[in-house]
């Protein structure tokens, strides 16, 4: 494992998985996403499938557009945020709707998220393997 971090945040680069928490007060948009990106290719690769997992223990903003943008990436399966359960004024609803259909998912433990993040993983890993032995 691999520790990153950056300026907004830091992230733990597992094998198949980011595990990602924001710092306090950032807004999150295309600008830090393009950051984050380069810096996630420039370790995987830019043909490994990877799962993200936020864990959202500050706060701070998200542009959902910076789902729409993500959502164009075959090689990133999905997202699973992790929430605080007090946590009132959730936008996962919202950011979901700008990601690929039930592929972003919210969660109040990690370990739901990462077990989650990992059948998806392992779903979408399987699909591929068999579409290609066909």
């Amino acid at each position: 494992m691999r520790v990153l971090e950056l300026h907004f945040g830091v992230f733990e680069l597992l094998p198949n998985i980011v595990l990602g928490k924001i710092k306090e007060g950032i807004h999150f948009d295309q600008e830090l996403n393009a950051i984050l990106g380069e810096h996630l290719i420039a370790h995987y690769g830019d043909n490994h499938h990877l799962g993200y997992v936020s864990v959202r223990e500050n706060s701070y903003s998200v542009d959902p557009m910076v789902h729409l943008f993500n959502s164009r990436y075959d090689k990133l399966c999905c997202i699973g945020i992790v929430e605080n359960q007090n946590s009132l004024l959730s936008s996962v609803a919202l950011e979901s709707k700008f990601f690929k259909k039930g592929k972003l998912k919210s969660f109040q433990d990690s370990n739901d998220a990462l077990k989650w993040t990992n059948h998806q993983l392992e779903s979408i890993i399987n699909n591929t393997l068999t579409t290609s032995m066909n």
